[in-house]
């Protein structure tokens, strides 16, 4: 039997965003999750910023961001940065974006996220996150 996906801590997070930004968060503790895409537990540790959602603005009208999803953008914008995790016992595991697109999507639907709202957002994942896992910040 496989193991659903599960929020092993809650989400803790500061509102550290400066001028122009809107969004962005810094952990205030570690945030562990078990995905059951990649069947290991992630923990993102604490201090990692993130920005929420990075929906570009010309399809931000079809995807706009909603409470549901800011767990799923802590973890997945944790694996585009690192393309990859360090579980809790373990040496670092390399993921590819296609799994990183996933395990968003099963934590945004563990969220709460309407089927329609949370493939629409899977969907602009996959068209346009190429930019972003290419150009994440070393």
């Amino acid at each position: 039997m496989n193991r659903p996906a599960e929020l092993l801590t809650d989400l803790r997070a500061l509102d550290v965003a400066e001028g122009t930004e809107v969004n962005r968060f810094q952990l205030l503790e570690d945030f562990k999750v078990y995905s059951a895409v990649l069947q290991d537990v992630i923990a993102v540790p604490e201090g990692f910023t993130f920005d929420g959602e990075s929906i570009p603005s010309f399809v931000s009208w079809i995807a706009p961001p909603f409470g549901q999803s800011k767990r799923g953008a802590c973890i997945h914008d944790y694996l585009y940065r690192h393309s990859g995790y360090y579980p809790v016992n373990g040496a670092f595991k390399p993921v590819t974006r296609k799994q990183a697109d996933a395990v968003y999507y099963e934590f945004v639907r563990l969220k709460g996220l309407p089927l329609w709202r949370a493939t629409m957002r899977w969907t602009v994942l996959r068209l346009a996150g190429w930019w972003a896992w290419n150009h994440q910040p070393a």
